[in-house]
């Protein structure tokens, strides 16, 4: 039966194509025809996954009435399938009595300090809500990386009390003698979620290094490192990773954009031997840089000719400033360019967004704006789905961990079957991949006029499936069978096929 459905498949591909030539000039009138040449020996990166971070929002959410539907939407199969989660090390600045930072920022710390004894001791029921988001992720079976990450030391290691940075600009919060026990402090908390069971791979003890993190106005943990200082913090790091036996490798500099002193972390860290031995992967954050795909090929190119060994891991971002409304669908069209050009330019074998559920603010139209992929109010009595996640689904869903990005070209005629290589490109984005079970997934973001897509591939596939979003309906199944010559990708969507 089987065989015989895909002879039927075959057939009426074959049909298609006769009835429609991709020179057909009344089928096509005033419209692109966009044939995409698919070549899976073209190899690139391998594709290690698709994350979120659990900062702030997972400790007023772990206990809510919407924690097994937030934990469904973000880590089942059946939601965006996401397989990094990145739970936060607060700082404690919640036990803080003078934090300047307000309430869902504030972090609760397994270390506090026992007014009894006067003593910091470790106390692993506390943050109670973001372990229990954790579990329930963890539960749905598709998380394979967990990294721990740190915005700041403890409030109590630092030089301000506080952990929102120092009281000047630009000046490290953590003194040079409190840098082992930082480490201490992380390894211990690290060793307790290993032995729990946790799939801990990466830590990440620092945060966006280069920007101030205190003065007059802050508001979140943060702590700024000069360069020199950053590479001596690593190097305390690395020294207590191997002491201390434990499976886990360093992440970092998780650099707040690239660019501006990006490469140079980059390169130090790489060159120093002692870094460089537990040195998990190098990460970045793409905020800030959203349209500037030269910054992203030059890193990308950067990369390919001197960490060819190593993991690339984009591990947050958001739109910055953010000015769209969650129920704007450019928000989703921003995203998938953002993601699209962090693989393909940049190189990234990793990427998460910043936040997976965020709090609101409201426009000047009175509309909801909203970093997260989904958004709650502060209390959590209240869920909605912000456009952009649809963005990341379409890639999450389909492009699971051990994929590899394959090289795909285009082909544009217009409505007349004439060649045309400029006229539509700059409004078209798109990616292929293979996956460890051997289909191939093509992402095609579409900013032209509607159009009809083929894809040209030298190999034999029997079933396709394509879904689409756009402003009116997002991620619709509108093919899931038989082969199509010619798909539609209307103007402005984002387009997932899957070849089998």
């Amino acid at each position: 039966m089987i065989i015989f459905r895909r002879i039927i498949c075959l057939l009426l591909a074959m049909l298609d194509i006769y009835l429609y030539p991709n020179t057909n000039k009344h089928f096509f009138i005033n419209k692109a025809n966009i044939e995409l040449h698919v070549n899976a020996c073209e190899e690139y990166q391998e594709i290690t996954g698709f994350g979120a971070s659990a900062c702030w929002w997972s400790q007023n959410c772990g206990n809510s009435e919407y924690a097994d539907e937030v934990a469904q939407k973000l880590y089942s199969k059946d939601g965006l399938a996401l397989n990094v989660y990145r739970y936060n090390i607060g700082a404690g600045e919640k036990d803080n009595p003078n934090s300047r930072i307000g309430r869902w920022r504030a972090t609760e710390s397994f270390y506090y300090l026992n007014e009894e004894t006067g003593e910091y001791e470790y106390d692993f029921s506390r943050d109670a809500a973001a372990q229990n988001m954790l579990d329930k992720c963890l539960a749905l079976g598709c998380i394979d990386t967990v990294v721990l990450f740190a915005n700041s030391p403890h409030f109590s290691m630092t030089v301000s009390g506080q952990a929102s940075g120092g009281l000047e600009d630009y000046v490290s919060n953590l003194p040079p003698e409190n840098y082992e026990a930082y480490a201490d402090y992380f390894l211990t908390i690290t060793r307790y979620f290993l032995d729990k069971g946790v799939p801990v791979k990466y830590i990440s003890p620092v945060n966006e290094p280069q920007w101030s993190w205190g003065g007059g106005w802050v508001s979140q943990e943060g702590c700024h490192y000069e360069k020199d200082e950053l590479i001596e913090l690593y190097r305390v790091f690395a020294r207590k990773i191997k002491a201390s036996g434990l499976d886990v490798k360093l992440s970092g500099p998780e650099s707040g954009q690239l660019g501006w002193l990006n490469d140079e972390y980059f390169a130090d860290m790489y060159k120093d031997p002692e870094i460089r031995e537990v040195l998990g992967n190098f990460s970045y954050h793409s905020y800030w840089i959203d349209g500037n795909l030269k910054i992203k090929s030059d890193f990308g190119d950067l990369v390919t000719r001197e960490y060819s060994d190593m993991e690339i891991i984009m591990s947050e971002w958001c739109e910055l400033p953010c000015t769209h409304a969650i129920d704007d669908f450019e928000g989703a069209m921003i995203m998938a360019k953002t993601i699209y050009s962090d693989i393909v330019e940049s190189n990234a074998n990793s990427w998460s967004a910043w936040v997976g559920v965020n709090d609101y603010g409201i426009n000047a139209e009175g509309k909801k704006i909203s970093d997260g992929l989904l958004v709650a109010n502060q209390s959590f009595t209240e869920l909605s789905t912000a456009m952009r996640y649809y963005a990341l689904k379409h890639y999450s869903r389909f492009i699971p961990d051990g994929s590899v990005r394959i090289g795909v070209s285009n082909a544009i005629k217009d409505g007349y079957g004439n060649w045309d290589a400029g006229t539509y490109q700059q409004y078209l984005y798109y990616s292929a991949y293979k996956t460890p079970e051997g289909k191939y997934v093509i992402v095609a973001i579409n900013e032209g006029e509607d159009r009809k897509l083929s894809i040209n591939i030298p190999h034999v596939v029997t079933k396709m499936k394509v879904v689409t979003s756009t402003a009116e309906e997002q991620f619709k199944t509108v093919v899931d069978g038989c082969i199509k010559r010619y798909i539609d990708m209307p103007q402005n969507s984002i387009i997932t096929v899957v070849l089998d």
